[in-house]
């Protein structure tokens, strides 16, 4: 998985308690604030780095290895090698997945000589040659090993959300597993770094060309290709993480290895874990394990001059469906001292709170979107700010990109010159602590934040300080830094509407696919099942950790205790949404840019949410009116009142209703351009024919006709139905249901709700196979939808281990057969899925992404696991060994447990599903697996949706799977009264 480039802003920052270990090298010395209670640091002798975050509260543990190594390391000639090695080491060792090495290995060096022998000719007739010899040495020695061996042993352990990813200063592997299997997991997660044997290589190759051809058709892609070609000019960070396309198809296992060696040493990498653990218990055990990784030197790092930005540069590219403006300043690097003083500049012109002299102008309908980010790197480092111009519904055009920059530029110089009160700043930066408080209440993000301190190689001291260096932060220093660079001195980037160049693209080709010997292991597999794991608590979900009390007729607070922070969190769900008012997500969008009538402005509201701390937003979907508040406990009061006071006597004006149309029909008026809007509103006809969200959307021409007062008049009768109010926070209960009860938009006679609503599926009395033609798309995206019997909560341990068997993870057939053995794709799944409710029908789920020339490949397999699965009882022992500690473990943090627990009950449980379900998972059989096959799978009529190029994909070749009906992208929207 590539880590995309991401223009936001990075919490680099943490305190944490030190911990002295003897039997180590070292140990760091930190300062220990009190939220970093339980952390602590030290290396092994062999200069890893170990970091360790004890959480009790937590029900299971998170690990990550870190290598502070990523894209910026390949060599020039050779980019992409860094994302090659994150899919290669998922493949097994000399004992990982080895089932004969003595034999294996042979074909292995063959291989390796091979790809080096193909990267020395440029002969097409040589290459195609030493391929089907490669592809021959690739099935052989697929019949003496199991690469997916290691992704079997972790979801024996019952690991969940096993994955890697690669950035340009980075690269991680993660997951999250039961405590119990602590010793598991070290034993198994270091072993993948000991002898490490890139088997199927040239399968995955074709996995990553799939992933290369998919990002072909993300909107997004080009812009941001665009962006870093410009923005880092003469330094790797310009080049895709991917790698370029002409050196992907000339790969060479010896430049892997060699980057293997050289980088993925143990004083530049960090083992990471955070979770139900004790660190004086495991320590011995993590030196025992990690400490087995070889000490070596790695080379010196190049270093690259910083882009000197003279004056205003200019550069256009006609790849946006849209346009865009990108305005690019010079920044610092991770760690700088001016980082966190420039952070703040970047809030103070677009901030979640929406006080920002950007935010205004998207408040005041100048602009059509805005975003202002600090990216810092490990090297260097800028400030993006980025606009999208007004749509005039009117004249039915964007305003040009050169009028949008002035107004942007105005407002940035408004804070370059320091024209900002006091007050405002403090908000921002305290709100900043909010967002840092609420992060430090997940585990994978505490872990993630502690992985960029060492990757940037921040004292730990130092860079878990993050609050208190926010709050030391003056008027002067923010002056300072945005004098000093929001200058004159910036690239204007201008995004106009256009397409990308589709150059590149890598073309499939005729591979044997590698099949791997059924239920076979390896030797090490046998050892490890035997290793111990540590004692098994059967810690269950207590749904009395949540009180529920009536708030007038039919209203509800549900009301969880925080005992980790001081920030509260409110959601009300209104019971009626869009099923009952169709304009009511105009007008959620409408209402958040809202005042109070009488008081304050858009932005002057908004800012006074931030002197309180808080940041309020309205949402609204099929079912339900959403306003979600968000604070500190000690301005609960207030946030609430002005939250009334806004619903109740919201002011707006003409100008915001023009921006709203103009952003709605600005939108539309390319969406059928959009391969990914395409995608999503083919797969809702799948689901759902006409009664599609697409199609059941406003027309533009009552787009176009909307007023204030039916947007207003919506929102407003909305909130008369009666809601379901979650607080979390850490204010006593009967303190909060006084404050909620007297300050909340609620009426005492609430219209009944019937929420959630659960639309009709389609019914399929046939196979039947919609297919979209798309010229423009480099990848076919196909799906599949299956109506099934209603939900029954006795059916669950049948559904989940069907699922589990199909399609869980790599493990699962659908990846096995598509991804791993054919490379026919990169993203495949499916599953068995419920509405959330009992009673309710149930239905099956599909999707694969795979290119055009191999579209009807891929559909063909897929189809053939559906019409006839394959039996592998062997795999029963581990899915009943991961449902187990999946049921055990999977326990939601505390702000989310009321809806949690609530979604449980309308499942028809009483308390944790795993009291009930454990026992059924201990008595489950291969044969339970099958037969629940059989009932809701096998012969069972299925929708298939397909959008691909026409060229590749015939008619003639799709009526073998079913009925085929072409659509055109008209049919997928509301096009009555179009006025595009």
């Amino acid at each position: 998985m590539i880590i995309y480039f991401k223009f936001a802003i990075t919490f680099n920052y943490f305190n944490m308690k030190h911990l002295k270990f003897t039997i180590f090298l070292c140990a760091f010395i930190i300062s220990m604030p009190s939220y970093s209670q339980g952390l602590s640091a030290f290396k092994l002798k062999n200069g890893l780095s170990v970091y360790i975050w004890e959480d009790s509260t937590k029900s299971d543990v998170y690990g990550l290895v870190g290598v502070r190594a990523g894209s910026i390391n390949d060599p020039e000639q050779y980019t992409g090698l860094a994302h090659y090695l994150e899919h290669l080491l998922f493949k097994g060792t000399d004992k990982i997945g080895a089932l004969n090495w003595v034999e294996e290995e042979p074909l292995y060096k063959k291989i390796v000589q091979k790809y080096d022998e193909m990267a020395e000719t440029n002969d097409p007739a040589k290459k195609d040659a030493i391929n089907k010899e490669i592809n021959d040495l690739t099935v052989q020695a697929g019949k003496i090993s199991v690469s997916s061996e290691f992704s079997n042993l972790i979801e024996s352990i019952g690991g969940k959300g096993l994955n890697a990813g690669t950035s340009y200063d980075l690269t991680m592997y993660y997951n999250s597993f039961p405590a119990f299997q602590l010793n598991k997991w070290l034993e198994i997660s270091s072993q993948r770094f000991i002898h490490p044997v890139f088997r199927t290589f040239q399968t995955e190759l074709e996995t990553v060309y799939e992933e290369y051809n998919r990002s072909k058709d993300n909107p997004g892609n080009a812009i941001n290709s665009f962006i870093l070609e410009k923005s880092f000019e003469g330094h790797p960070y310009s080049r895709p993480i991917i790698g370029l396309g002409e050196h992907l198809k000339n790969p060479r296992i010896s430049k892997l290895i060699d980057f293997y060696n050289n980088w993925y040493a143990p004083e530049n990498m960090v083992l990471i874990i955070v979770g139900n653990v004790n660190a004086k218990q495991i320590s011995a055990r993590i030196a025992a394990t990690f400490g087995q990784l070889e000490k070596k030197t790695i080379p010196e790092r190049k270093t690259y001059p910083d882009l000197n930005i003279s004056g205003r540069k200019q550069s256009i590219a006609k790849v946006g469906h849209n346009p865009s403006v990108h305005l690019v300043y010079q920044g610092v690097k991770s760690g700088d001292p001016d980082e966190i003083p420039l952070e703040i500049t970047m809030e103070l012109l677009q901030n979640s709170g929406l006080t920002g002299t950007l935010d205004k102008l998207k408040i005041d309908g100048d602009i059509g979107g805005c975003s202002a980010s600090l990216v810092s790197l490990r090297e260097q480092g800028r400030c993006l700010i980025t606009a999208i111009p007004l749509y005039d519904e009117n004249q039915k055009l964007f305003e040009s990109n050169k009028g949008t920059e002035k107004k942007i530029i105005k407002a940035i110089q408004k804070v370059a010159n320091g024209d900002i009160e006091d007050w405002v700043i403090n908000a921002v930066k305290a709100n900043m602590c909010r967002d840092f408080d609420l992060r430090m209440e997940n585990n994978s993000s505490k872990a993630d934040i502690l992985l960029n301190a060492f990757i940037n190689e921040q004292d730990l001291g130092d860079a878990l300080g993050y609050k208190d260096k926010v709050m030391a932060v003056t008027i002067d220093d923010i002056k300072k830094v945005a004098k000093k660079y929001l200058s004159e001195n910036y690239l204007a980037l201008y995004v106009e509407k256009g397409k990308p160049s589709k150059e590149g693209k890598i073309e499939k080709p005729k591979y044997k696919p590698v099949e791997a010997p059924v239920g076979q292991s390896s030797l090490y597999a046998s050892q490890f099942k035997r290793l111990p794991i540590g004692q098994v608590e059967e810690k269950f979900m207590n749904f009395d950790d949540v009180q529920i009390k009536k708030i007038n007729e039919r209203s509800k607070l549900y009301y969880t205790k925080n005992t980790e922070n001081n920030v509260f969190s409110l959601q009300i769900r209104y019971g009626a949404g869009t099923e009952v008012f169709p304009k009511l997500g105009y007008a959620a969008s409408l209402m958040n840019n809202a005042g109070i009538m009488g008081s304050y402005d858009a932005q002057e509201l908004k800012k006074e949410f931030s002197k309180l701390n808080a940041t309020c937003d309205v949402q609204a979907n099929d079912s339900y009116l959403n306003i979600t508040l968000r604070g500190y406990d000690n301005t609960l009061v207030q946030a609430c009142q002005l939250l009334s006071r806004q619903i109740l006597m919201p002011k707006l004006d003409d100008k915001q209703l023009s921006q709203l149309k103009g952003s709605a029909l600005g939108g539309r008026s390319v969406q059928k351009q959009n391969s990914q809007i395409l995608t999503a509103a083919l797969n809702e006809y799948l689901k759902y024919q006409n009664k599609s969200d697409y199609i059941k959307d406003l027309t533009d021409k009552e787009v176009y006709e909307l007023q204030i007062a039916e947007l207003t008049g919506d929102i407003n009768r909305a909130s008369n139905y009666e809601a379901e109010i979650y607080y979390v926070g850490n204010m006593d209960f009967d303190q909060v249901y006084d404050i909620l009860s007297k300050n909340l938009p609620l009426v005492a006679n609430e219209k009944e709700s019937k929420s959630p609503i659960v639309k009709d599926f389609a019914a399929y009395t046939e196979n039947t196979v919609y297919f979209l033609p798309n010229t423009d798309a480099e990848q076919s995206q196909i799906m599949f939808f299956m109506p099934g019997e209603n939900y029954d909560k006795k059916d669950d341990v049948l559904r989940d281990a069907f699922n589990q068997y199909f399609s869980g993870g790599f493990n699962g057939l659908v990846l096995n057969e598509i991804r791993e053995k054919r490379s026919m794709a990169y993203t495949a799944g499916a599953y068995v899925g419920s509405t959330g409710l009992k009673d309710k029908p149930t239905y099956f789920s599909g999707s694969i992404g795979t290119q055009n020339d191999k579209a009807i490949d891929a559909l063909s397999v897929f189809m053939g696991l559906l019409n006839d699965m394959p039996k592998n009882p062997e795999r029963l022992e581990n899915i009943k060994s991961y449902l187990r500690q999946e049921a055990l473990t999977t326990h939601p943090d505390f702000r989310y447990k009321a809806r949690v627990y609530e979604s449980y009950k309308k499942l028809g449980y009483v308390e944790d599903p795993a009291k009930e379900n454990l026992s059924k998972i201990d008595a489950l059989t291969f044969d339970d697996i099958y037969n629940f096959y059989l009932k809701n799978i096998k012969g069972h009529s299925i929708g298939i949706a397909i959008m691909g190029n026409p060229k590749n994909i015939k008619t003639d070749d799709l009526k073998k799977f079913g009925k085929v009906i072409r659509l055109s992208e008209n049919k997928l929207f509301n096009d009555k009264d179009a006025l595009f």
